[in-house]
């Protein structure tokens, strides 16, 4: 039997008082909420007409809690488009952007690339027209070494030709030495033997004019050197003078290879650049594959943010929305929110 001071009310706040705690409203707990006073039979009897008041009452509420849940799960869908339509905008803006920085790159990388074609061509004519300039040095080189060879030949001539009109000179000398020590010995002869020696004399003018005829005969070889001496001195200066035109063409020469030493500079300097674009091209090739990465990076995102709004309509925030809702209805003394896990209260007819 039940003690006196256990009624429905005492029962009733018991079991509001377990719901509220998010307990299962048994008999034995409700009766411990009690202080362990009362009867279970008295305190079924009390559940049963709660369960049975509540049964009555639910109906139209649950009617409205479920309009309410229906409004609420279109304002969530409505809230859910909105934050996914801002975030497929947002997508597609940084999609834009990287669209745009690729293209940026593609353009800057198509640049480089068109450089270095020029600059290759650049290179290469350079390359041309130093091995021209090389051949050319070569062929004055061979040409000088000709000149100088040439040069030099003539020299010998004329220092032969020199020593032959000095052996010639000196021969003539000899001659008109002898000639004269021979009119001296002649005219001392014929001074002595004038009349005695009438045929020696005779001999010896024939001796004086071969002498004479030997002597003109010199005469004119000499001259013949001395046109030849002439010759090679006009030679020489003809020499003199190509080799002054060849040192002017070897300081020419000189200056032309100065001017390749500066265009190989150019040259390398242009290789240099080259390589820079060429590593500037590999580096917006790597920002290209970067992007296209981060890109397919963003699409995961972009299916991981549209799985996660399907799935936006979960337990939790239906549990955190029927507690509104509740509170809304039942006021102050709204009971807090069964949990799926936990056990749902004895109905009627159950036993412990």
């Amino acid at each position: 039997m039940a003690r006196t001071g256990v009624y429905f009310s005492d029962v009733k706040r018991a079991r509001d008082s377990l719901i509220a705690k998010g307990r299962r409203p048994s008999i034995d707990a409700v009766r411990a909420e009690l202080g362990d006073t009362g009867s279970k039979t008295t305190i079924h009897k009390y559940l049963r007409e709660l369960d049975a008041e509540k049964s009555t009452q639910v109906a139209p509420v649950s009617d409205a809690i479920q309009a309410l849940i229906t409004q609420l799960a279109e304002q969530l869908r409505a809230e859910a488009d909105v934050v996914v339509q801002g975030i497929r905008e947002q997508l597609v803006l940084e999609r834009g952007q990287h669209k745009q920085e690729i293209a940026t790159g593609r353009t800057l990388l198509a640049e480089a690339q068109q450089r270095n074609l020029a600059i290759t061509d650049e290179l290469n004519g350079v390359r041309e027209q130093l091995d021209a300039t090389q051949q050319r040095v070569h062929e004055e080189q061979i040409a000088r070494h000709t000149a100088e060879q040439r040069s030099a030949d003539l020299a010998e001539r004329m220092v032969d030709a020199q020593r032959h009109q000095a052996s010639l000179e000196d021969k003539h000398k000899q001659a008109r030495e002898a000639l004269d020590h021979f009119r001296t010995a002649s005219k001392e002869q014929r001074d002595q033997e004038v009349r005695g020696h009438e045929h020696q004399i005779q001999s010896l003018q024939a001796q004086l004019r071969e002498a004479q005829q030997s002597s003109a005969l010199k005469q004119e070889q000499l001259t013949q050197l001395n046109k030849e001496s002439a010759s090679l001195v006009a030679d020489l200066r003809t020499v003199k003078h190509a080799l002054y035109s060849e040192k002017e063409f070897g300081h020419s020469l000189a200056r032309k290879v100065e001017h390749l030493h500066a265009v190989e500079s150019r040259a390398a300097m242009a290789e240099a650049q080259a390589a820079s674009n060429q590593a500037r091209a590999v580096a917006a090739e790597d920002a290209l594959v970067k992007a296209n990465q981060h890109c397919g990076e963003l699409r995961q995102q972009l299916a991981g943010l549209e799985a996660q709004l399907k799935s936006m309509h979960d337990t939790s925030m239906l549990e955190q929305r029927i507690a509104k809702l509740q509170q809304a209805v039942f006021g102050t003394d709204a009971p807090k929110p069964i949990k799926a896990s936990q056990p749902r209260p004895v109905a009627e007819g159950e036993s412990d």
